[in-house]
């Protein structure tokens, strides 16, 4: 609890000392406040404009949490597949490796012309951008279950499913969670990075309205939201680790 005060705490420093250096980088940079707003303009952008920067938030939102489930479904479906089909490893695995390495602004372009301006684009750049780390961990973390367990389960017919709830499961937890971590904010991210090539709501629309009509401010205020989302994803894994993981910590 301590160390998690700590950390709070370490957060919290942060996001107080920002202001401080903003206006001291702008006191001594003597950048135009089109290219560096003061931090009062970019508080005025979120006082007085909350129904949009609240809707295109929330479009961001939803495409991302949808991608992400996408994500985490895939992922499971196909670790489990390694695991009991051995050699569907070797048929997928050199196509996982091949598409992870494509850079995403060649394969948003390919989309964009292949489906169109819907949601379907936008969702698979958030999955491509969640699944690989969660695959990775999800498989590691099946691979590392006790081997034992599993041969006495099977000894006493166990099913898959059985065998699954009982060992696999428990065991990828640790390493499904801390994938968690970075997938959950990588969505937010890829969500953006989606609107930003096709879209015409969302926070990713909003950096490139912001940046074709010069107003720093607006573009402040959506990294901004974006950079609090990121965040609050991140300790929201953190917290669901402590809770799952209470039994673990010292009395």
């Amino acid at each position: 609890m301590k160390r998690f005060r700590r950390a709070a705490l370490a957060y919290l420093l942060l996001f107080a000392s920002i202001p401080l250096l903003w206006e001291a980088f702008i006191h001594f940079s003597h950048l135009p406040g089109v290219v560096l707003p003061p931090p009062s303009k970019v508080w005025d952008v979120l006082r007085d404009e909350p129904g949009i920067l609240a809707y295109n938030t929330g479009v961001t939102m939803e495409e991302a949490l949808l991608g992400y489930a996408v994500a985490n479904l895939l992922a499971l479906v196909l670790a489990l597949g390694f695991i009991w089909f051995p050699s569907t490893e070797a048929f997928v695995a050199p196509w996982t490796v091949m598409i992870k390495n494509i850079p995403y602004v060649t394969i948003a372009g390919i989309l964009l012309i292949t489906l169109g301006d819907n949601l379907a684009p936008k969702l698979l750049i958030v999955v491509l951008v969640c699944f690989f780390p969660l695959l990775a961990n999800l498989v590691k973390g099946f691979r590392a279950a006790d081997s034992v367990l599993i041969d006495r389960l099977a000894a006493l017919n166990a099913t898959r499913g059985q065998v699954f709830r009982k060992v696999l499961w428990p065991s990828a937890l640790p390493f499904y969670l801390a994938a968690h971590e970075t997938s959950f904010t990588g969505s937010i991210v890829g969500a953006i990075i989606a609107e930003w090539f096709f879209s015409r709501k969302g926070l990713g629309y909003l950096v490139v309205q912001a940046m074709s009509d010069y107003r720093g401010d607006v573009l402040y205020a959506v990294n901004l939201i974006a950079g609090a989302l990121a965040l609050a994803a991140y300790f929201s894994c953190k917290l669901l680790e402590r809770w799952l993981f209470r039994w673990q910590r010292p009395r």
